[in-house]
């Protein structure tokens, strides 16, 4: 799907998920690749129930990680940590 859409509706996608989740994810501009763009739409879509699931598997694995990242509030809606969370833990999951 990500090969068929242009960057434009890529970024626009991603800009209404940002605000509907009232949340700003850092380092995806309109420079950003398509595939990063795309990683940062499904991380937005992600329920919030699993990102909670993510952190544990990310926690499990890299313990003062998750608990730094846990005590700084909600991940879910921090610009940095709710994207390191989706991304750590589906790569743990992976290998």
């Amino acid at each position: 799907m990500v090969d068929f859409m242009k960057k434009t509706e890529l970024m626009k996608e991603f800009q209404e998920l940002e605000e509907e989740k009232q949340v700003h994810i850092d380092g995806i501009a309109w420079n950003s690749k398509k595939s990063e763009i795309q990683n940062a739409i499904e991380c937005l879509k992600c329920p919030d129930e699993l990102l909670e699931k993510y952190l544990t598997v990310v926690s499990l694995k890299y313990e003062n990680t998750g608990r730094v990242i846990a005590e700084n509030g909600d991940f879910k809606h921090h610009s940095h940590n709710r994207l390191y969370v989706f991304n750590t833990a589906r790569q743990i999951l992976a290998s």
